[in-house]
Formats: C-alpha cells, sequence, structure tokens
C-alpha cells in the first residue's frame, strides 16, 4: 500500500529471483557486521555448553544417541546436542533441506557458515525412502524422512563447523551423567554422611572440618 491508500501499487513478489537474492545478502550482511562487532568468547561460549548439557539428567540423555549396529552400539552427539553447540557458539548461520529426491533415496544437504571467520562448509546425507520389499515409501512417510535427513545434516554440520576441542568437554560432561558417575557421586556422599552418623559424627561437623559449606561441596578428593 502507498502512503496515498493506493492498494494497486506494484508488489514485489518472492517469485522475482533477483529481489529474493539481494534480501538474503543484505541479511547475511547484517549478521556478519554484527558477527564482527560482539566477536564470541571461546571460553565462556565452551562453558555455556557444559553447563547447558549437563544441567540435569534428562537434558544429558537428550545430548547423546545410541543404535545398534551389527551387534555394536554406537553413540555419539545427538541432533539437540548439535544445537545446543550452536545456540552457545553463537555468530554462525545453519540451514539444512532436501536437495534431490530419487526413486529410491532422497538427499539433504546441511549448511554451516561461520559469520566471524566467513569459513563456509556443506555437506550431504542420503537416507532410504523405500522398504525391504522394495516398496516406496507414501509422500507423508517421505515427508518424515526427509525431516530426519535434514536433522541429521544440520548436527553434522554443525559439529563439524564448530571445533571438536570447544564443545567436546561439553558432551564428556553430559555423557558421565547419563552413565551415572555423578548419580554414583550423590549416593557415596549420601553413605558416608550416614556411615559417620553412626559414630555420632553430625553432618555439620562433617563440614567443618573439610572446610566445606555443604554436601555439594562434597568431592571424590574429600570422599577419599
Amino acid at each position: 500500500m502507498s502512503s496515498d491508500g493506493d492498494f494497486n501499487s506494484p508488489v514485489v513478489t518472492m517469485g522475482d529471483h533477483s529481489v529474493v537474492m539481494d534480501m538474503a545478502r543484505a541479511e547475511a550482511d547484517a549478521q556478519t557486521h554484527s558477527a564482527k562487532k560482539f566477536p564470541r568468547s571461546i571460553k565462556q561460549a565452551s562453558s555455556n555448553m557444559e553447563a547447558m548439557a549437563s544441567l540435569d539428567e534428562e537434558a544429558a540423555s537428550d545430548s547423546m544417541y545410541s543404535l545398534p549396529r551389527d551387534g555394536k552400539v554406537i553413540e555419539g552427539p545427538s541432533a539437540r546436542f548439535a544445537e545446543l553447540v550452536a545456540q552457545c557458539w553463537g555468530n554462525c548461520r545453519v540451514a539444512a533441506r532436501v536437495i534431490r529426491e530419487e526413486r529410491d533415496y532422497i538427499v539433504a544437504q546441511g549448511i554451516y557458515h561461520d559469520l566471524e571467520t566467513n569459513m563456509a562448509i556443506s555437506t550431504e546425507v542420503q537416507r532410504r525412502i523405500v522398504g525391504r520389499a522394495g516398496r516406496r515409501y507414501s509422500p507423508d512417510m517421505i515427508a518424515t524422512t526427509g525431516n530426519a535427513a535434514c536433522s541429521i545434516a544440520r548436527r553434522n554440520i554443525i559439529l563439524a563447523g564448530v571445533p571438536r576441542a570447544v564443545w567436546r568437554k561439553a558432551y564428556d560432561s553430559a555423557r558421565k551423567v547419563v552413565m551415572g558417575d555423578v548419580q554414583t557421586l550423590a549416593n557415596r556422599r549420601a553413605n558416608a554422611l550416614e556411615a559417620f552418623h553412626r559414630y555420632g559424627a553430625t553432618p555439620d561437623k562433617i563440614y567443618a572440618a573439610l572446610h566445606i559449606a555443604g554436601e555439594p561441596d562434597i568431592t571424590l578428593d574429600h570422599l577419599v
């Protein structure tokens, strides 16, 4: 609508490829400018990743995936963990889309662009869309498979674009929570306090002897 209320003014549609490209380029330029003005802190990003990935058991569990393959269990960082990594890392653009559909499979592409270093990479993920009998999936199932392929492509490209040294500690911490190390420590704390209580050593006396504020501050070294 023009300033004089004329609803018949020309409207630029998304079909105009050059306009779309100009808009995308302007958006990327603005994000790059912002990234240069407010650069990330590697130390802070790594610390935030670790804190969020090991926030609680549910967060830690969501950070991992495990799949049975040929009698073995394959595990690794999940798509949810990759999203956490990208959010904490910041100053990057991530996208994924299905770029090709054949009779038996579809191909999804993941794209990562670091706005600070101007490094851009892409990867492709292929997923079958036929069953064991060779019958092609229904349209809804093909769409679902496409979404799953995009999720995997997005995960792969984020974990490839963000240096492993930055997110490795966060993943290791989440894994320890899932595997029970943190829970084991909590149990050992409770058992130790209960054992000392039988001899008249109250928790307050134990905390004072260890020079700590309370039970959450008891570490493995204190238990020894």
